[in-house]
């Protein structure tokens, strides 16, 4: 009796996921007697540090590119065999600096300007990104409990702005966790088949999905922002990547 080969195709689509926060800490009112937010920003929770933030997984596994996202359709390619390997040259800073170039396109296609790239804050995303790696999850609060405000104080930086009636202090932060390759399937009679995306694949999804998800898209469009840290670690074929502003 012929034997027929039996096909399993596992998409990983699905798993791939952003978070946005805006953590906010309204300051002592300077002028008007009464505290006040940044108009425009989603607020997760309540901004006083008594209370946790709620956090919003948002998944993007269903994107449809808005008009004004504009991002083209990634390439892909195919690589073949049971242990194959990633078949492109990746550079976790080459990889940030690109989806840094991505979210500026963004902002200049809404009419606000280019955020900065700040090192300080670029070091605080990219250590809670390995953290995130090394310890497998993915999350604002990390598993001491720390928020990214609460990282960026323990690094020593602080975000704080005047506004003049007002002023802000916290750091804002999108999360993203992407993948080295986008399906595998496994054969029963032959090699294990991956569609592995371009680096400038991953930067683009990660981006596409950010825009197509209000909250994300809120701090990417946010005008009181000017500057950015993107962080980037892979671990096990997945891809982490913060965000963070300030």
């Amino acid at each position: 009796m012929r034997q027929r080969s039996h096909l399993v195709s596992i998409s990983l689509l699905g798993i791939i996921a952003g978070c946005a926060l805006i953590f906010l800490l309204t300051g002592t009112t300077l002028l008007s007697g009464y505290n006040q937010v940044t108009a425009g920003h989603e607020q997760t929770g309540n901004t006083s540090p008594s209370r946790t933030p709620v956090f919003t997984l948002s998944p993007v596994s269903t994107i449809t590119l808005s008009k004004t996202t504009a991002l083209p359709t990634p390439p892909l390619t195919v690589a073949t065999g049971s242990g194959a390997e990633y078949p492109y040259q990746i550079s976790a800073a080459e990889l940030e600096q690109r989806v840094h170039e991505l979210v500026n396109q963004q902002r200049s296609r809404n009419g606000l300007s280019a955020l900065n790239f700040e090192p300080a804050l670029a070091d605080i995303a990219r250590d809670h990104s390995e953290d995130m790696g090394s310890q497998h999850y993915f999350a604002h609060m990390n598993p001491s409990g720390q928020n990214p405000e609460a990282r960026g104080t323990a690094a020593g930086y602080s975000c704080r702005k005047n506004y003049g009636s007002y002023y802000t202090y916290g750091i804002a932060e999108n999360l993203f966790l992407n993948n080295l390759y986008s399906s595998v399937t496994y054969y029963s009679n032959r090699e294990t088949v991956y569609q592995w995306n371009t680096p400038e694949a991953i930067a683009q999804i990660t981006v596409a999905g950010w825009m197509n998800s209000s909250g994300h898209r809120e701090n990417i469009l946010a005008s009181t922002f000017d500057r950015e840290g993107i962080g980037i670690a892979i671990a096990s074929e997945k891809v982490y990547i913060t965000e963070d502003f300030c």
